[in-house]
């Protein structure tokens, strides 16, 4: 998948300028994982040829439901507190990459409850704004201290040729927001009430 277009007009009233919908974004989404110690949620996408067309394999992921799933009638997980900390990471990390397609279906949750976040084709977006501030509510100290130290150049670096400098920018402003939001939350109700 590597679709680009000016405009897009999903039939639903939504249009969106500059759409891409391409395989580079899952490639840039497990550097950018990695960059941020979470080679353990959004497993590993390589680029490769195969019958003429280039685009991202990853690992099978061995998943006996995804989120939709569990939605509509699935078992409740065994250890909330553990099933939250895994999702709090992986709303930071959507925050981060701005996905306009955030599927319920592309979080799959294997048989002893362990979460993979998938699927990037639509992410990398070029806008400087949060998609949905309110999904940070919590966040683990170290993948917080790991946005911080994240460059501009380093992250350019990394993910090359896969995301343009633009998009690395815009990932760089919300990267700043994120901070932010999760400063004022320390600030309002405390350290220990929003870092793990």
């Amino acid at each position: 998948m590597d679709e680009r277009k000016f405009k897009m007009d999903f039939g639903n009233g939504h249009t969106e300028f500059n759409f891409v919908d391409s395989y580079h974004y899952n490639i840039a989404g497990y550097e950018l994982a990695r960059m941020l110690g979470m080679g353990d949620i959004v497993p590993p996408y390589v680029e490769r040829r195969w019958n003429g067309q280039t685009g991202s394999l990853s690992w099978w992921i061995p998943w006996k439901w995804d989120e939709a799933m569990l939605d509509q009638h699935g078992p409740q997980p065994p250890d909330l507190d553990a099933w939250a900390k895994q999702m709090y990471k992986i709303r930071v990390f959507d925050a981060l990459i701005y996905d306009t397609d955030p599927d319920l279906t592309n979080v799959l949750i294997t048989e002893d409850w362990k979460i993979w976040r998938i699927d990037f084709t639509r992410a990398f977006r070029q806008y400087n704004d949060l998609l949905d501030p309110k999904d940070l509510v919590k966040c683990d100290r170290q993948l917080l201290e790991k946005l911080k130290e994240l460059k501009l150049d380093e992250v350019y670096a990394r993910t090359r040729p896969h995301l343009k400098k633009g998009e690395v920018k815009a990932l760089i402003a919300r990267r700043d927001k994120i901070v932010q939001t999760f400063q004022k939350l320390v600030a309002q109700k405390g350290e220990g009430a929003v870092l793990y």
